[in-house]
């Protein structure tokens, strides 16, 4: 696939320039600095990929360059949430600016463009229940608002899954081509997989607070396993992660 990477710069962005050129795919990263990405990258890394400078609220840039570069797919990197409720962050305006892009860009084609976001644990629901996991533990919440967007997109207009992972961190610092082997992921769709269950969760007030605490470590991963996870995933266009949150747990831990 022709993938357009929006975000290529950030800790998840590199990972995903060397996991999906890694599986075969073209990358077209977009990038507010081209000399800040050359600088991130191996010089063979860097120049196996097609850099297109813009900003990523640029609606009508991003739209340009997805029909310019006749891309397959999307994935969007950019952005990082705020995690206290009252202070605010870039994201919601990249996430819309992005997600308009590639409705416009499929409606021109007469075709869903294959799109790839990222959230944070807390849009998942907590088993056996429809309510989101930050009810309990209300951080990052500006996600909500995002897969708000993609739930009321019109049926069969943009082929999303949104990847919610909990804390990333890296399994080394150097990028390279192929890619190290990774430990795969376990997904699950709208709620966490392998979730623990306790009798905790029938404490009033408290107890679904106290069990949402006491699984989110559980779900760390590392940034070179969800790079993989996509990657790998865009082999298929029939994916069965379009239209759902996904969630991911590294089974061996």
């Amino acid at each position: 696939m022709k993938i357009l990477l929006i975000g290529a710069t950030g800790n998840l962005g590199l990972r995903l320039v060397a996991a999906l050129l890694t599986h075969g795919h073209i990358v077209i990263a977009y990038v507010r600095s081209p000399r800040k990405l050359e600088l991130l990258l191996p010089s063979n890394v860097y120049s196996q990929i097609i850099v297109v400078e813009g900003d990523a609220t640029n609606t009508a840039l991003i739209k340009g360059t997805i029909l310019e570069n006749d891309c397959d797919a999307v994935v969007n990197t950019a952005g990082v949430a705020a995690m206290a409720p009252w202070n605010k962050s870039d994201l919601p305006e990249i996430f819309s600016a992005v997600l308009k892009a590639v409705q416009q860009a499929g409606s021109e084609r007469k075709e869903p463009l294959r799109v790839w976001f990222l959230a944070g644990l807390g849009v998942l629901h907590f088993p056996g229940t429809n309510t989101m996991l930050s009810n309990y533990v209300p951080i990052f919440l500006e996600h909500r608002q995002n897969i708000r967007l993609l739930r009321a997109l019109p049926p069969h207009s943009v082929d999303w899954s949104l990847l919610c992972p909990s804390t990333m961190t890296p399994e080394n610092l150097e990028i390279s081509v192929p890619t190290k082997t990774s430990g795969k992921l376990t997904a699950c769709a709208t709620t966490p997989p392998m979730w623990m269950d306790s009798w905790l969760k029938y404490i009033p007030f408290f107890g679904k607070v106290i069990l949402a605490a006491m699984n989110a470590s559980r779900y760390d991963t590392t940034l070179e396993q969800n790079a993989e996870f996509i990657a790998s995933d865009l082999e298929d266009r029939d994916s069965r992660w379009i239209g759902v949150p996904v969630g991911i747990i590294d089974a061996k831990k």
